[in-house]
This record gives C-alpha cells, structure tokens and sequence, in this order.
C-alpha cells in the first residue's frame, strides 16, 4: 500500500492552491458619504436648488496644518512593547476585511471612509448622484489646495512683517538708550512742536497676535482741533489752553481710537505722559524719547474693543496685558524723495 506521504507533486494543483484573488473595494452606500456631502445637499439640488460655491465647503475643511501634524504622527516608530500605529489600521493585515475574528479595523467606517479612498480606478460609489458626488469631491479638493497656498502666503506675509517690526524696534531702543545716557549726565533735549506730527509705529507682539494681512502701516497723528479737523462730539473743548493736542491712533483697517486732550512736552523724558481715549474708556501711556521717536503702551482691553461696530477681537491667552509700540516720525518730504528716486531707477536706459 502506498503511503500517502509519497504522492507524486503535481505543479498545476500547487498553481491552483497559491492562486491569490485581490479583494475588490467594497463599495459605499449614500448613507457611507461623509458628512460634508450631506451637508451640502441640504442647500443644493435637493433643498435650496441652487448652485454650490468654493466657500460652501469651507465650514468642514479640516485644518491643514493639524492634518499635516497627524500625518507625521504616523512615521514616528513605535516604542519597544507596543504595535505598530498602522497595523492597528489595518494596513498590513491580510484578513481581507472576510475574518469576523481579526482585531484590526479594516472594516470599520473610518477605515472605509476616507478621503483617499477613491484614488483608484474603480470608485467605491456608483449611485444615481455618483458624478454629482464627485464632482463635488473635486470641487472641495481643489478648494483645500486654495487655502494651502493661501496659509503660505499668509505665514510669509506674517514672517515678513514681524521681522520689519523688530527692526525698526531695535532703532528706537537704541535712541531711548541714548536719551537714558543723556538724562545721567544732565542734559535735556528739547521738543519740536507736537501738533501736525505722524508718528509709524511698530510692534513685534501685536504681529505675534493681532496680524490680520494685508500688513499696513500703523500710525499715530497728533493734531489742534481746527488744524484741517473738525472738533470730534464728546471731545472736551481746549478752554484757551492752545498748547492742548489730541491724536488718532489706526493700527489697521478696523482698530482705531482717538486721544486727548494732551499737554505735549517741552523735553524728551523716560517719564510718562498719560492721556485718556476721547470716550474716558482707556488710556493711552506715551513717552517723548526725541523729536524722531517715541514709544506708547496699549492695553489688550483697548485693541479688543477699539473696533469701531466690529466684534470686539478675540486675543489669545498668551498675548500680553500690556502692548508697547515704538514709534518713528513720518518724514514726508524724505518719502517723496526716495519715491521719486525709484521711478527713476526704473525707467529704461532709452527713456532716458
């Protein structure tokens, strides 16, 4: 009797045995769609009937930077003792989504949900409204990319901006060193005439907190009522005192208050002049450190509701009590020079 252990090989049964047949992606049902596709129907064809915009997507877009974050998660290797992130997902099981008994989650909804799983060939949706559902996918695709590139630019412009503000910050600190030596030795530096002056002012923390692109010049402006302003309602009026000024302060398009009255120095000084917004709200705390320059402290409180209508600015936690602004006098005749020497640079050698 032959044993059963001699049975001759047969190579097409052992071809037959190792034949392997790839799964085919389940496919989805309408209730499988994520949640932005539903939502959207609720104002397009189905509800509203109305055409779908860039912005209607705009509500669920995830965070990129935090995708970006969680993506990189996913490289990091596993500590000894603990598994693998991605077999825990699935991907290197080979249950085929078929083994009731496996622990991984390759037949859960967030396995068979995601956003990359239509990259294939074959769509895992096919109903009635598949191209209208895929013509959305596009749609929202092609507006994530949009805020991507919009996040760049915004995070150069921010980048750009900072570093233009300390800048002009380390000018100033410079010349309130300069007048701190001064005042040690006794000397006093006069004043010009505070009225008519524009001051730009500068500071690093307000872009840490408060940037809103596009970046635009910060500024105080000291004026007499009468001098090219009509006198503002609730400002109280001068009374005869003819050296008392009031201010503008715009940090941009939205913020914005006026100040006064203000009994201008006649010397530069480390002391601080302190003078109240128009409303008796806030207060505004400056010190004269030369004719060129200045600094000015601004209360979180203020930039939060110096808004004009607006709501008032949600500042972060982290963003200081305190704002300090450094400011540089605006010489207009100096810009106009350097402007004109531009447009000179420019024009071509036969305009010339």
């Amino acid at each position: 009797m032959r044993n059963k252990s001699s049975k001759l090989f047969d190579p097409l049964r052992a071809k037959e045995t190792l034949r392997i047949e790839m799964p085919r992606r389940p496919q989805k049902t309408f209730r499988d769609l994520p949640s932005w596709y539903h939502r959207v129907l609720q104002f397009s064809y189905r509800a509203d009937d109305r055409d779908v915009e860039p912005w209607d997507f705009d509500e669920d877009i995830s965070d990129l930077e935090e995708d970006k974050t969680q993506a990189g998660d996913g490289d990091k290797q596993p500590k000894e003792g603990e598994e693998d992130e991605g077999e825990d997902k699935g991907e290197n099981c080979e249950c085929d989504r078929e083994d009731p008994d496996c622990d991984c989650q390759c037949g859960s909804d967030d396995y068979e949900s995601g956003e990359d799983d239509d990259i294939e060939s074959e769509k895992s949706y096919n109903d009635s409204d598949a191209d209208y559902y895929y013509m959305l996918k596009e749609m929202r695709e092609e507006r994530k990319r949009e805020f991507l590139e919009e996040k760049l630019e915004y995070q150069k412009e921010e980048e750009q901006a900072r570093e233009e503000e300390r800048v002009m910050e380390k000018e100033v600190l410079a010349a309130h060193k300069s007048l701190e030596k001064g005042e040690k030795q006794g000397n006093k530096t006069p004043l010009d005439p505070l009225a008519g002056q524009l001051f730009k002012i500068f500071c690093s923390d307000y872009i840490d907190h408060c940037f809103v692109p596009p970046y635009r010049t910060k500024m105080v402006e000291f004026y007499r009522v009468g001098d090219d302003h009509q006198a503002i309602p609730g400002r109280p009026e001068p009374g005869g005192e003819t050296d008392m000024i009031y201010g503008d302060m715009h940090l941009d398009s939205c913020t914005h208050c006026q100040f006064g009255p203000l009994c201008p120095p006649i010397h530069a000084s480390q002391q601080a002049v302190k003078v109240e917004t128009t409303d008796g709200k806030h207060e505004l705390s400056f010190k004269f450190i030369s004719d060129g320059y200045l600094s000015v402290e601004v209360s979180r409180e203020l930039l939060s509701m110096a808004r004009g209508d607006l709501p008032l600015l949600d500042l972060p936690l982290a963003a200081p009590e305190v704002f300090e602004f450094v400011g540089i006098k605006r010489d207009l005749e100096k810009e106009k020079a350097e402007m004109q020497q531009r447009h000179v640079g420019r024009r071509s050698p036969d305009s010339r």
